[in-house]
């Protein structure tokens, strides 16, 4: 493990957790929980490990911790984070904090983003993906793919190839919603082959296993409704997102009073920042990469995150 030096506060960013290598799926791009164990064993040796609360009185009191601190976060609802995660962080006594997407935990589908995962997962050969994916396009508008104007995406990412990256561009906002979202559901049909709601049940948690994290000390907070890029919506659409989620941490007895969001993709626009005001958010998270000083600590609704990896 690295240390990473002259910084305040990270907040880390983690996703899938689970024994990979030698599971159905190895080629996901997660973090092998044997590695999480290690890491988990790192921070709390280097590191001052913050609680959500810890958190929340350095925001309002502007005070940052002498000794270099960290506040570990869980996107997207996993059945990791409950199955994995949860007893360990048990065991070490300390705490997280976990942004599901409302419709994840509802276990109705599964959502774009994770298909998207699992296809690439399951087939190595991105041209073989681009293939179908140009033959889909052929039959539905008849265009190819160098009809569509694809310089003006960003290609660049800390761990995706290029074709890697294209693909999860066009099926995540650059074609046309509907169109993208038929062009999932054949890809998954295709490459996968399981009804959604089968595979949302072994992906996501529950609403009971958020109940018993959220009894054992661990923070939730709002991850949206759909995990859609929050910057391509309208102000009325996020704020169903938003509201949405408010109202079912609510109905389940959550204290919404004290709640973060973490903003899906990491995407925010002006109408985010009003609306994170309009409800009170305590503050915000993105996925720029960057610690927290006192400087920064003051922008609550922008914050940045550091990755897994950055300490592996």
């Amino acid at each position: 493990m690295k240390v990473i030096k002259n910084f305040n506060i990270a907040i880390i960013m983690y996703h899938y957790i689970r024994p990979i290598k030698f599971s159905r799926t190895p080629n996901l791009n997660g973090l092998e929980f044997n590695i999480f164990k290690k890491q988990i064993n790192f921070l709390t040796t280097k590191y001052n490990v913050l609680d959500y609360n810890n958190f929340l009185d350095i925001l309002i009191t502007k005070k940052i911790p002498k000794k270099p601190s960290v506040l570990l976060t869980f996107d997207d609802g996993y059945i990791d984070h409950y199955k994995y995660v949860f007893p360990y962080l048990l065991k070490k006594k300390i705490s997280g904090v976990f942004y599901p997407p409302i419709n994840t935990i509802r276990r109705l589908n599964v959502l774009d983003v994770n298909k998207i995962h699992f296809v690439l997962e399951k087939e190595q050969n991105r041209d073989n993906i681009l293939n179908k994916i140009n033959l889909f396009l052929k039959k539905k508008t008849n265009r190819n793919l160098e009809n569509f104007n694809l310089s003006k995406l960003d290609l660049r990412s800390r761990y995706d190839n290029k074709k890697t990256l294209l693909i999860k561009r066009l099926l995540q906002f650059y074609l046309d919603k509907e169109l993208r979202k038929k062009l999932v559901n054949h890809l998954f049909d295709f490459f996968i082959g399981q009804s959604d709601k089968d595979f949302a049940n072994k992906l996501y948690m529950n609403e009971d296993h958020l109940k018993e994290m959220y009894n054992n000390n661990m923070m939730f907070g709002s991850h949206g409704t759909n995990h859609y890029w929050w910057n391509t919506l309208s102000k009325e659409k996020q704020e169903k997102e938003i509201k949405t989620s408010l109202n079912f941490f609510k109905k389940n007895n959550f204290n919404i009073d004290q709640l973060s969001v973490c903003y899906p993709y990491g995407a925010y626009n002006r109408n985010t920042l009003s609306l994170m005001r309009k409800y009170n958010i305590k503050f915000a998270l993105t996925t720029s990469v960057g610690t927290i000083n006192s400087k920064n600590l003051r922008d609550r609704y922008i914050l940045p995150r550091m990755d897994t990896n950055d300490y592996l």
